[in-house]
């Protein structure tokens, strides 16, 4: 108007990452939980290398290569996710920068509750209407890199030159802080990486090509490269570079970070490309089709499955689930496959199978070279075998953007370790604390300036509490906000619910590395007759007696006394406390052992005759 620009001044929330860096090699409660050098891990004759943590990755070694001898490295991993403040109503947004390091072990970072994330800070959440409407969007994207640009300015101003730092186990050591991953969606992605979203964030691979199978490892992106396309397009230059890469005319936060190549920085996104992506979005959507009525058949088979403790029985089938969580993505994939027996074309059950195999293969916490090569094997059947979907009319081609991007996955995997180390379902359960909390204790008017005293305050008081832990004998701090992420509530509700305030002490197994517990009073008293019937275990009374002449409560197993009108306790559960399974899970896990009543004939005929119409 009258020749003036238009403006809007936003504000931008941040930290010092090195501050936060800092915070977090000091806290006290990581002093068991932090390794500063990296390790190659191998089996026992040396020939199979392990990957787990990010310190037995190539990444860690090549950059180590890089520095002086005796630096030690601080790998930073950022984690960004423009999120709604209200679930259902508004359009309030926030845009959280978090941060974390790779010397703390995974299995620490993924608690909320320990904080070894830490809010970095807030990027402005702006529709720009200072802009046309053409230009919004590249303004919103320069926007975001200029924003990152300030808050990593510490990274860059140190350059190569080590930090001071004060690190739980009480030495100073000098680090070198390098941004080593980011955790982003994939327009996220997209955007970080200046490339439009018909493009791979990682790699030089056209979007005519991402349904063919290839080569396992495709040309990467090159920074420089990037770099000097666009500055020439500033120039007024049309270098091919900028046209073929399919680029953004941005000026990319990046380029000054030392010992950072953005591209292998990107790590894999398990919930949004695998689970909802490929999975369920595409080849589940595809398979229902190759089935007459298939929307409706696949619903019945999922309704009439028989009940088990350990899987989700979707009572009204999955076609009418509108908003999916990640635990009913893996609920439903567990028996998808099975859904589809004598209904499904044998082509379309073999790519199903294969799809599956590559997805648990993604999940494993621990890899080794040969489950990698089993891995990549399973994506190599997957392509061969999915042009059963092209020849039954469902599909003319593959190039979708999460079909290829799963290719680079073990690149990753090899590169900075396992992929539960950036799953970006940690981004999604902090959004509740250092966001949406925030909000709701604010009045909601000038939200931003009242979040950031609220959650000051919150850090104040846990890290008093964490303080009282460290320095006072036996106090327990009462926790303000350490909740479950909620689908895994959700899957605790369905599955594994024992209250327990009625879980009894440890009991020793022969192994004593095994215990388990179960409840204070038994769930019913019923007679063995009845366990016999209802459960289905014919040899219950002779294995009862066996149990008690083996332990020497009885001398003679014939004359125990016992029969089938004799009433006992009956527990419903039983929880074993095993040790870690690496592959499956860092920490120790849980087998729940159920009491399941046999099913009836005539609800196992209905069954069969279903899953086979």
């Amino acid at each position: 108007m009258n020749g003036d620009f238009h403006t809007k001044i936003l504000e931008l929330w941040h930290r010092d990452p090195l501050e936060c860096v800092a915070e977090i090699l000091a806290n006290p409660a990581f002093k068991d939980h932090q390794v500063y050098i990296f390790q190659q891990q191998r089996d026992g004759v040396l020939l199979n290398r392990e990957y787990n943590e990010m310190w037995t990755a190539d990444w860690w070694w090549d950059t180590q290569d890089k520095l002086p001898d005796g630096a030690t490295i601080a790998p930073i991993i950022l984690a960004s996710d423009e999120t709604q403040l209200l679930n259902f109503s508004g359009d309030k947004k926030a845009w959280p920068v978090y941060l974390t390091i790779g010397n703390v072990a995974k299995a620490e970072r993924r608690k909320p509750s320990s904080r070894a994330w830490v809010l970095l800070g807030y990027i402005p959440v702006s529709k720009l209407e200072c802009y046309s409407e053409e230009k919004q969007s590249d303004a919103g994207c320069q926007l975001f890199h200029d924003c990152m640009r300030k808050i990593l300015e510490p990274l860059i101003t140190k350059g190569l030159n080590p930090t001071e730092m004060a690190c739980a186990d009480g030495f100073l050591r000098r680090l070198h802080a390098i941004l080593a991953a980011y955790i982003a969606n994939y327009p996220e992605q997209c955007q970080i990486a200046c490339c439009r979203e018909n493009s791979c964030p990682k790699c030089i691979v056209g979007p005519k090509e991402w349904g063919n199978a290839g080569p396992l490892h495709s040309v990467y992106r090159d920074p420089k490269v990037i770099v000097k396309a666009i500055a020439k397009k500033l120039q007024g230059q049309q270098p091919a570079t900028f046209k073929d890469q399919n680029l953004c005319l941005i000026n990319p936060f990046w380029k000054d970070l030392p010992l950072c190549n953005i591209f292998e920085c990107i790590t894999p996104d398990l919930l949004h490309q695998l689970q909802k992506g490929v999975f369920s979005d595409h080849v589940s959507s595809w398979a229902k089709q190759s089935i007459k009525d298939g929307k409706q058949e696949i619903d019945v088979r999922y309704q009439t499955m028989p009940a088990h403790p350990t899987l989700r029985h979707f009572k009204k089938g999955i076609s009418g689930v509108l908003q999916w969580t990640g635990g009913e993505y893996r609920s439903m994939a567990k028996v998808f496959l099975s859904t589809l027996a004598d209904a499904a074309e044998p082509g379309v059950i073999h790519a199903v199978a294969a799809l599956d195999d590559f997805m648990y293969y993604a999940h494993f916490e621990s890899h080794c070279d040969e489950t990698l090569q089993a891995m990549h094997s399973a994506w190599q059947t997957f392509h061969l075998k999915k042009s059963i979907f092209i020849d039954l009319g469902i599909r003319q081609h593959f190039n979708i953007s999460k079909v290829h991007n799963i290719k680079h996955y073990v690149e990753s995997i090899c590169s900075q370790g396992t992929t539960d180390n950036f799953n970006s379902k940690m981004s999604e359960r902090l959004h509740i604390d250092l966001a949406k909390a925030g909000y709701c204790a604010s009045n909601k008017q000038n939200y931003m300036v009242q979040m950031k005293i609220w959650l000051q305050r919150q850090e104040a008081v846990q890290q008093f509490a964490a303080y009282l832990e460290w320095a006072v004998k036996d106090y327990v701090a009462q926790s303000i906000d350490d909740n479950e992420d909620e689908e895994e509530e959700e899957e605790e509700m369905d599955f594994d619910s024992v209250d327990n305030n009625t879980i009894d002490i440890d009991k020793k197994l022969n192994n004593d590395k095994t215990t388990y517990h179960v409840a204070k009073k038994p769930a019913m008293h019923v007679t063995i007759g009845s366990i016999i019937k209802d459960f289905n275990a014919d040899w219950f009374l002779w294995y009862l007696n066996d149990f008690l002449h083996k332990n020497s409560f009885i001398t003679n197993p014939i004359d125990s006394g016992l029969t089938e009108n004799t009433i006992i306790p009956v527990y419903k559960q039983a929880r074993l406390h095993l040790p870690p399974l690496l592959e499956a899970k860092s920490e120790n896990c849980v087998d729940i052992v159920h009491a399941t009543k046999a099913e009836s004939v005539a609800t196992s005929l209905f069954f069969c005759h279903n899953v086979s119409a």
